[in-house]
C-alpha cells in the first residue's frame, strides 16, 4: 500500500476509536491517541509541504517563461497548503514585475515578518520602497539590515546613496567609513568628490578626484574632471598644466586643445591662445562645436589683436550658412557689427536671434539699449515689452523701461517699473541709484536718502552714488563734511566729469571755501558739456566774493541755457541793482 494509501486508512481507523471510547474512563488510551494525532498531524504537514513544493516549482516554471500571472496563481495555490516566507517573496517579485508595486510590498512585508532576520527579503522591499519614491522607508529598510549585518559593504554603499539625495553630509560620513574599513575605492571616491562638488566645495573634491587618478593614473576622463574643477575655481595655471600633460600622451585630442587654447586666452597669454586655435583649424574637424568653439576663441581674441577679427567673422560666417536653426553665430556675428559700429547690420543679426531664441536676453538687450542710446523711445518701448513677454524675470528691461518714462518726465511710471526692477534685483547699485534720484527730485528724502545709503552699503565706490548722495545731502545743508568726502571720492574716480566737479565744488561754496568752489566750477564748465546750473553756480560763487558784473556774466549765461527760467531771470534782476 503507497503513502499515499496509508494516511486515509490511519485517519479512519483513529476516528473509529474515538467514537467507541467516548465515554470510557480514562487508561492508557488518551496516550496512544496523542501518538495517533502526533502521526496524523506530520504525515498531514509533510502531505501538505510536498503540495505546496510542487506548485511552488510550477510557479517557478512559469517564472522562467515570464508569465508572472500563470506564477501568482500557482504560488497563491501554494499558500494553501505552506504558509513560507520563500513563497511571499517569489509572488512579491512577480507583482512587482507585474508593476503593481503595492501588493508587492504587502508580499515582502509578510516574508519578513515570518523570517525577519532574513537579509534578502528586507533588500527585496527597500528596493520596492526606492522604486516609489519612498526614500524614508527604504533608509529605515537598510538600516535594520546592517542592524542584522553590519560588515555588509553593499547595503552601506546603498544606504550612502539614498542619503545622498537629501542628507549629503550623511552621505559622505557613510562613505568616508567605507573608505576607511575597506579602502580607497574608485566608485566610493566618485561619489565623495561629486557630493563635494554639489555643495561647492571644490577643493574637497579635487582632493577625492587626485585619489582616483592615484589609483588609475591613466584615466583621462579623471584628468580632463580635475582640469574641469580648476577651471571652476579659477585656477587656470592647474588646469593648464593637467591639459598639457593631456596633450603628451594624445595631442590631437581636439576637445583638449579647444578647452587649453580657452585657457590661455583667459591667461591672457594670446600668441599661445592663437597658435592652439591655429591648430585645431589645421585639423580641418567636421565637428560642428569644435568649430564654433575655434570661432569664439578668436572673437575674444579679437579684443586684444585685430588681425584676427576678419578671421573670428569668416568662422561665425561659415557655421552661419551651415546651420540655419542655431542662434549663436548669428549672436556673434552681431557683436562683431557693433564692434564695428555698424548698428543696423548688428540689428539685423540680433533679431533674428530673438527670431530663432526668443528668451535671448541678451539680444533683446542690445536692440533695446540701442532703440534707447538713438532716442527712439517708442520704439524702445515695444522692444521691452516684446522682451518680456519672453523672459518677464530679467529685471533690466524694467530698469530700462523706467529710464525711458523718466525721459518722457511721466515720473509715476518711471518710479512704478523702477521699482519693479527693483524687487526683481534689489542689490543692483544702477536701480537703487535712480530710484533714489527720483525720489529725491520728488523730495521724498527719507525714501531717497535710505536708497542712497543701500547702494553705498552694496557698493561703497559708486562714483554716480557718492555724487548724487553728496549733492542731494549739500542742497539741504545736510552732512556737509561727509558730502565733500564723498563728493572727493567721485571726483577722483573721474576727474573730468562735469556734475562731479560742480558738486564738488558748490558743497565748498556751502561750506564759505569761495575761492576753491570757484576753481572746481570752473574746471567744470571747461569740460564744455557743463549744464545751466553749473553755470548759474559759477554765478552764485561770484557773487558770494563780491564780484557782482561776474556774477551777472556766468548768470546771463545760465539764462541763455534756459530761457524759461524764472527764479534766474529775478536773480539777475536783483544782482543788477
Amino acid at each position: 500500500m503507497s503513502n499515499q494509501q496509508k494516511i486515509p486508512f490511519l485517519q479512519a481507523v483513529f476516528l473509529w476509536t474515538c467514537l467507541t471510547c467516548l465515554g470510557c474512563a480514562p487508561s492508557i488510551l488518551p496516550t496512544q491517541n496523542e501518538k495517533n494525532i502526533r502521526v496524523i498531524t506530520h504525515l498531514q504537514k509533510q502531505q501538505n509541504r510536498e503540495e505546496a513544493l510542487k506548485r511552488f516549482i510550477n510557479g517557478v516554471a512559469y517564472d522562467a517563461k515570464g508569465l508572472y500571472a500563470e506564477a501568482i496563481l500557482e504560488y497563491q495555490e501554494a499558500l494553501q497548503y505552506d504558509t513560507n516566507a520563500a513563497i511571499y517573496y517569489a509572488l512579491s517579485r512577480d507583482y512587482a514585475l507585474l508593476n503593481k508595486p503595492s501588493r508587492a510590498a504587502e508580499m515582502a512585508r509578510e516574508a519578513i515578518r515570518l523570517e525577519p532576520h532574513n537579509i534578502t527579503y528586507r533588500e527585496n522591499l527597500a528596493s520596492l520602497y526606492i522604486a516609489t519614491y519612498q526614500f524614508d522607508l527604504a533608509i529605515a529598510e537598510y538600516e535594520r539590515i546592517l542592524t542584522l549585518d553590519s560588515t555588509y559593504t553593499a547595503a552601506w554603499y546603498t544606504l550612502a546613496q539614498l542619503y545622498q539625495r537629501q542628507r549629503p553630509l550623511k552621505a559622505l560620513e557613510l562613505y568616508e567609513y567605507i573608505l576607511e574599513r575597506d579602502g580607497d575605492q574608485i566608485d566610493i571616491l566618485f561619489q565623495c568628490a561629486s557630493i563635494y562638488q554639489s555643495l561647492e566645495k571644490y577643493d574637497k573634491a579635487l582632493e577625492y578626484y587626485k585619489r582616483m587618478i592615484t589609483i588609475d593614473p591613466s584615466n583621462r576622463a579623471l584628468k580632463r574632471q580635475v582640469a574641469e574643477l580648476f577651471l571652476r575655481i579659477n585656477n587656470l595655471d592647474e588646469a593648464a598644466t593637467i591639459l598639457e600633460q593631456l596633450l603628451e600622451t594624445e595631442p590631437n585630442d581636439p576637445e583638449v586643445i579647444a578647452t587649453l587654447a580657452d585657457v590661455r586666452l583667459q591667461q591672457r597669454q594670446f600668441k599661445k591662445a592663437i597658435d592652439l586655435y591655429n591648430r585645431l583649424l589645421a585639423m580641418n574637424l567636421n565637428d560642428y562645436e569644435i568649430k564654433l568653439r575655434i570661432a569664439v576663441g578668436f572673437f575674444g581674441l579679437a579684443e586684444e589683436d585685430t588681425t584676427v577679427f576678419s578671421k573670428a567673422h569668416q568662422l561665425f560666417k561659415e557655421l552661419e550658412q551651415t546651420s540655419q536653426t542655431d542662434w549663436r553665430p548669428l549672436w556673434y556675428l552681431g557683436a562683431l557689427a557693433a564692434r564695428q559700429r555698424n548698428d543696423s547690420l548688428a540689428q539685423l543679426y540680433f533679431t533674428r536671434v530673438t527670431q530663432l531664441a526668443e528668451w535671448n536676453t541678451d539680444a533683446w538687450w542690445y536692440l533695446a539699449t540701442s532703440s534707447f542710446e538713438q532716442g527712439k523711445n517708442g520704439e524702445t518701448l515695444e522692444l521691452i515689452d516684446r522682451a518680456l513677454k519672453a523672459t518677464s524675470k530679467d529685471y533690466r528691461f524694467y530698469f530700462l523701461k523706467g529710464l525711458v518714462y523718466q525721459r518722457l518726465e511721466e515720473i509715476d511710471k518711471a518710479i512704478e517699473h523702477l521699482e519693479k526692477a527693483r524687487t526683481l534685483n534689489p542689490k543692483d547699485v544702477g536701480v537703487l541709484s535712480s530710484l533714489a534720484l527720483l525720489y529725491d527730485n520728488r523730495k521724498e528724502f527719507n525714501k531717497s536718502d535710505s536708497l542712497y545709503e543701500e547702494a553705498l552699503r552694496i557698493d561703497p565706490k559708486s562714483h554716480l552714488v557718492l555724487n548724487n548722495y553728496s549733492y542731494s545731502l549739500c542742497e539741504r545743508n545736510l552732512q556737509l563734511e561727509r558730502c565733500l568726502q564723498m563728493a572727493h571720492e567721485a571726483i577722483t574716480a573721474e576727474p573730468n566729469n562735469a556734475a562731479y566737479l560742480d558738486t564738488y565744488g558748490w558743497i565748498l561754496y556751502k561750506l564759505g571755501r569761495y575761492e576753491e568752489a570757484v576753481e572746481y566750477i570752473e574746471r567744470a564748465i571747461a569740460t564744455g558739456s557743463a549744464s545751466a546750473v553749473v553755470h548759474e553756480h559759477l554765478g552764485d560763487v561770484y557773487f558770494k566774493l563780491g564780484k557782482q558784473d561776474k556774477a551777472l556774466e556766468w548768470w546771463k549765461r545760465a539764462l541763455e541755457l534756459t530761457p524759461k527760467n524764472e527764479e534766474l531771470k529775478k536773480k539777475i534782476e536783483r544782482g543788477a541793482l
